[in-house]
């Protein structure tokens, strides 16, 4: 039985589904690459970039780029947005940059992706997670002129003459250690002669008045001579020089908290080594007129293959979590017993009592194949034995997902009958449940009637129309057809008509019952059911999502939880206190960098992959 993976996906996928709620837009040669594009030779990009209040007062979108796309620093973000924001539906598509550079060919890393969201209600730490978006006119040298909405900088004057003097420009925000990696690009769209150029990034403390570099807390790839500055103007030889047409990348790497830089496309190793100095922006120099980058922070694609760096990056991480063995966690189980122990509580726990055996006895005749004592001595400890109660909190969770909140309501009351009246909250969300499946019970029912009279209408009937010329050549529309229709239209109408009667009388049981409850959780829930039976196919209504299935599940575990706590249990599986656990433990470790940024519990281990 395989217990460990270091599962590292070959692409970027979208993530765009969880931070909008909708599915990402792409252009025909993203789709064709299945890496994305570079959007230098593409009309299109997602127009907005990350997050912040723009001249007018609005919130930005939040920019997540494709190699932080299936990271838990994305689904942190999506997290926190979900709660300080209501997002729009959609997310549009805008031109590209004024500046024209497809000088250079070929670049196919990935898509951005965004979601655009109004200014938030309360103050809470999103904006410590927005990552770089454009060069803040707040903070720049008077020299340095903003253009594209702060994408491009360019050195007005006076020159400067001297070796260290120069004018610079820091991002708008800090590069977050929690993503793990971060990257941006600088095309170089004019470097004069000599290239006094100096690219990457330092903390807010730092002089806007010399290149990258030269001071403390700052570093620099330079144009001129292709060296690297790491803090107090210490050069060492590093990369070739680079002028006007080059792409330069500069890479900030937390979980080992070293620097590197790209040149058109090249990565040109570790260029800085211990930098974890505070919260670091991104930085670029210029001493000359006429000097002039265009930087791309994440909205567009990027030259270097940054999606493979990550991918790297982090199949060194679990490489490193795997060299640990578990064996201490729970003695004397070994690994494998453990994990077995694990997923046959976990059934059981929630009820699915025939699976936990049917896993148990598999397990077993597993053990004795192989002679393994360590199968065995697991399985002491997890087999389900008969649980009683395991078998009606089965029953009773069966009813819900079958949509039958009486017998579930009923099975309750028999087996458990404190549970209901010591739970107010989950007796109104299960009679809620109650009424939302009578409503969805009408609408399926008109949604049949209506999908059979449109294949009717629709020249499914050829045959009958033949039939009926012959019984009325006249065609005045007395034929049996005629009557047949009408009967099953008077059927289908009572059908429908007594159904919705039911659903409104049970509403008005429902209110009646809960009018004196003023409690929002009662209160709104109770009105957005009432709200379904005022559409006429409430199935494509903006409650519809009342109608998910899926909310039979939610309340058939919160009813299971609460069975378990009336009998003394704990209302989690051990399983799923695990992957809490862990999940806290991996989001606290990740807040200043290092290896846990690279770990998502959730895309990496738990994604459904079929």
């Amino acid at each position: 039985m395989s217990t460990r993976r270091p599962p590292i996906s070959s692409q970027s996928s979208s993530y765009a589904a969880v931070l909008a709620g909708q599915a990402r837009q792409q252009s025909p040669q993203s789709a064709a690459s299945g890496n994305g594009f570079d959007s230098r030779n593409s009309s299109n990009y997602l127009s907005h970039s990350s997050g912040g209040l723009g001249p007018d007062g609005q919130q930005r979108a939040a920019t997540v780029p494709s190699y932080l796309a299936e990271s838990a620093f994305a689904e942190r973000l999506a997290s926190k947005l979900s709660t300080a924001f209501n997002p729009p539906p959609t997310s549009a598509l805008g031109s590209s940059s004024s500046t024209s550079l497809g000088k250079k060919p070929q670049a196919h890393r990935g898509l951005a992706f965004e979601v655009t969201e109004h200014a938030p209600g309360g103050g809470d730490d999103l904006t410590n997670y927005y990552l770089p978006s454009r060069w803040n006119e707040g903070d720049k040298s008077q020299s340095i002129e903003l253009l594209s909405n702060g994408m491009e900088a360019r050195f007005t004057g006076p020159a400067k003459v001297s070796e260290s003097d120069a004018a610079a420009v820091r991002a708008d925000r800090p590069m977050p250690p929690q993503c793990g990696l971060f990257y941006y690009e600088a095309t170089i769209v004019s470097g004069g002669k000599e290239g006094l150029i100096g690219i990457g990034f330092c903390t807010e403390k730092v002089s806007l008045s010399k290149l990258p570099g030269w001071e403390q807390e700052s570093w620099g790839y330079h144009g001129d001579d292709g060296n690297i500055f790491c803090c107090q103007g210490t050069r060492k030889q590093y990369g070739p020089k680079f002028n006007t047409d080059d792409i330069i990348g500069c890479g900030v790497n937390f979980r080992n908290n070293t620097a590197f830089f790209t040149r058109n496309g090249h990565h040109l190793g570790v260029a800085c080594r211990d930098i974890n100095k505070g919260k670091l922006y991104p930085v670029v120099g210029m001493k000359k007129a006429g000097e002039h980058i265009q930087v791309n922070f994440g909205q567009k694609g990027f030259f270097f293959d940054i999606d493979r760096y990550m991918r790297e990056e982090k199949a060194k991480t679990y490489e490193e979590i795997n060299r640990h063995p578990i064996e201490r966690l729970c003695p004397p189980l070994d690994e494998t017993a453990l994990i077995q122990a694990l997923v046959s509580q976990y059934l059981a726990h929630d009820g699915y009592v025939d699976t936990a055996r049917a896993f148990a006895e598999d397990v077993q005749n597993e053990s004795r194949a192989l002679d393994s004592n360590s199968g065995r001595l697991g399985m002491s400890c997890l087999d389900p034995k008969g649980d009683a109660d395991a078998v009606n909190r089965q029953k009773i969770r069966t009813a819900i997902l079958q949509g039958d909140v009486d017998r579930a309501l009923k099975l309750t009351n028999v087996y458990y009958p404190g549970v209901l009246k010591d739970n107010e909250l989950l007796y109104f969300r299960l009679r809620r449940r109650k009424l939302v499946e009578m409503i969805r019970k009408v609408a399926e029912t008109e949604h049949e009637d209506s999908y059979s009279r449109s294949n009717f209408n629709n020249g499914s009937h050829d045959d009958y129309d033949h039939i009926m010329d012959i019984d009325d050549p006249v065609n005045t529309g007395t034929g049996w057809e005629k009557l047949d229709m009408d009967e099953e239209e008077t059927n289908r109408l009572k059908h429908v008509k007594k159904g919705l009667d039911a659903a409104v009388e049970y509403g008005q049981q429902l209110r009646v019952e809960f009018s004196s409850d003023t409690r929002p959780e009662i209160k709104k829930p109770l009105e957005e059911a009432f709200s379904l039976l005022a559409y006429t196919d409430p199935r494509s209504s903006v409650l519809a999502h009342l109608l998910d299935e899926d909310g039979r599940i939610a309340d058939g575990e919160e009813l299971n939880s609460a069975i378990l706590v009336s009998l003394g249990k704990s209302s989690a599986a051990a399983l799923e206190r695990l992957v809490k656990q862990s999940s806290v433990l991996i989001q606290d470790i990740s807040e200043e960098g290092g290896p846990g940024a690279f770990v998502n519990l959730r895309n990496d281990y738990l994604r459904d992959t079929y």
